[in-house]
């Protein structure tokens, strides 16, 4: 078995590389893809052999273009997926302790701070809106970090378009604080810790969690910035921490993707460069992203931390996606009592012509990734069969 990382675009001092993860002739059958629906409030887990669980997804903005559909508000969220996940994710049993919502919940991309309030504050109204969905008073805890949308704008026309950070996180905080675990949470510190709120780390059980704001403002005004030696000196910690048994960290921007977006994929390549191996060495189990479009999983190397991301929360596909990567739904995480990790994406077909469709009643949400992602493990190839 060889596993390679394979280096997209030039490392640029400063810039955002594009990392794939590949994992070439390894295509054990032990993944499970587009099995029949399971009923709501069902899972294959025995949920006695369940400590907890948790789910995570991103992205369900919908695109500047289809801002006057009747099926988004202004929430600018893309409304029949956000449904039918907040309502199936209610549902699960067992019942999550936490919904992650990585990023991209709104439109954003604008540096009008009542643009950005406004859509979310509309976002939180259809969160707790029953008649939307049972997901405010369902007992799971969400936590909502920051995406690119949320983060950045886009300056200049044309081919001259970039996104640019800007001083978007208070105006995040404001609507959006009461989306944090409760304390006590560990802060970044110093004389860029206003700047750092959506950097943070907490404990559950035995479990450490590392919330990352992928896209932290920073006066020289790049993208996919993260305060990676506070990241470091935190999973040394929690790798210290006899009590702490798992690891996972959370935010938008993965560190490593298989598509082909370009240099903003990914968070930089210089907090890559020094959070993965910290994250390796600290025996991290995942980093769980969105951003890219789709379900993808991977590992940079055989038996040590894996790269998820559920970004197919109902924004558009990337595009040259191949179909098995075109369904939208959700990730659910399993700690077990045995002290494995166990993954489970599930998802709904929906072409992309039609991503913001009305869902028929009866079109089913299936399993398409069933596996194991504990420490010291290799999962095979997510899709199997993939070269």
């Amino acid at each position: 078995m060889k596993l390679h990382i394979t280096l997209i675009a030039a490392l640029l001092a400063g810039g955002s590389a594009f990392l794939a993860c590949a994992n070439d002739g390894h295509h054990a059958d032990t993944t499970t893809q587009n099995q029949p629906a399971e009923p709501p409030g069902e899972t294959a887990v025995n949920s006695n052999d369940v400590q907890f669980s948790f789910v995570f997804l991103g992205c369900n903005r919908i695109d500047k273009d289809d801002v006057d559909s009747p099926n988004t508000n202004k929430s600018t969220a893309n409304l029949p997926e956000l449904q039918r996940t907040f309502t199936e994710i209610s549902k699960l049993n067992p019942k999550p302790v936490f919904l992650f919502f990585v990023g991209d919940l709104v439109l954003g991309l604008d540096k009008d701070p009542k643009k950005l309030t406004g859509e979310l504050d509309a976002w939180k109204k259809v969160y707790k809106d029953a008649s939307f969905s049972p997901i405010a008073s369902s007992g799971i805890k969400l936590i909502a970090v920051p995406g690119n949308h949320e983060s950045l704008y886009m300056s200049g026309k044309g081919k001259k378009k970039e996104e640019v950070p800007w001083q978007a996180l208070p105006y995040w905080m404001q609507e959006m604080s009461e989306f944090m675990p409760a304390a006590p949470i560990n802060k970044v510190g110093g004389k860029d810790s206003m700047d750092n709120l959506q950097t943070y780390s907490f404990n559950y059980g035995d479990t450490h969690f590392i919330m990352l704001n992928t896209d932290t403002y920073n006066k020289n005004l790049e993208i996919g910035k993260a305060p990676a030696d506070w990241i470091v000196s935190d999973l040394q910690n929690a790798g210290k921490d006899k009590s702490v048994k798992h690891i996972f960290l959370l935010g938008h921007k993965p560190c490593y993707v298989d598509d082909a977006k370009g240099g903003d994929a990914v968070m930089d390549s210089q907090v890559t460069n020094k959070i993965w191996p910290a994250m390796e060495s600290n025996k991290a189990e995942a980093m769980l992203s969105a951003h890219s479009h789709q379900y993808y999983r991977c590992q940079p190397h055989a038996n040590k931390s894996y790269q998820v991301i559920a970004g197919n929360g109902g924004s558009p596909y990337e595009s040259k996606l191949d179909s098995a990567h075109q369904f939208y739904g959700y990730t659910i995480v399993y700690v077990m009592k045995n002290g494995q990790v166990l993954i489970k994406s599930m998802g709904r077909t929906v072409y992309d012509g039609n991503y913001m469709e009305t869902l028929p009643p009866g079109l089913p949400t299936t399993v398409r990734d069933s596996v194991s992602i504990s420490w010291g493990t290799t999962a095979p190839v997510w899709p199997s069969g993939k070269q």
